[in-house]
């Protein structure tokens, strides 16, 4: 497992498999406003991606078999665009979908190999507790740069949350 970094303090990570992380991350914010930064483009656009991107654009079509793509803008300028399909979507509780790098933005993610994504949300209260999964990834390699993406979209989440 990848030690966990200040950033990423928050986030509970494991990595049971050379292909697959887990992250565990309980906001101060109720379950359907969770959701909605999930599924709404206009959230999507202020914390999806790693810290050192910009996210420069969302489309998302929330369905089963509805498409989504996000535009994150690197430090050179690059647009590196991610995409993919939701699989399942039972609102307000869990949503799946594929997770492909049109231009990936580091050597180790190859471009258009699919991942799985699947996000778990359960209200604890006025708190939710997000179980997120991603599987397929195509190295360990791979993985770590995922694990340190995913850990900076969280704490992301969490500010636009607060």
């Amino acid at each position: 497992m990848p030690t966990p970094t200040t950033q990423h303090v928050r986030n509970n990570v494991v990595t049971p498999s050379p292909d697959e992380i887990r992250i565990t991350r309980v906001f101060d914010a109720p379950r359907d406003l969770v959701w909605k930064a999930w599924t709404t483009p206009a959230m999507l656009v202020h914390w999806f991606g790693c810290a050192a991107f910009g996210t420069v654009s969302a489309e998302a079509d929330v369905r089963e078999g509805g498409k989504y793509r996000v535009v994150l803008r690197n430090p050179a300028g690059e647009d590196i665009p991610v995409y993919g399909t939701y699989t399942a979507v039972r609102p307000v509780s869990h949503l799946a979908f594929t997770h492909l790098w049109e231009k990936p933005p580091v050597p180790v993610n190859p471009s258009h190999h699919t991942t799985q994504v699947i996000v778990d949300l359960h209200a604890e209260g006025n708190r939710t507790r997000m179980e997120f999964r991603q599987t397929g990834l195509a190295t360990e390699a791979s993985r770590d740069s995922h694990v340190g993406g995913w850990c900076d979209s969280m704490d992301a989440l969490a500010v636009v949350l607060a």
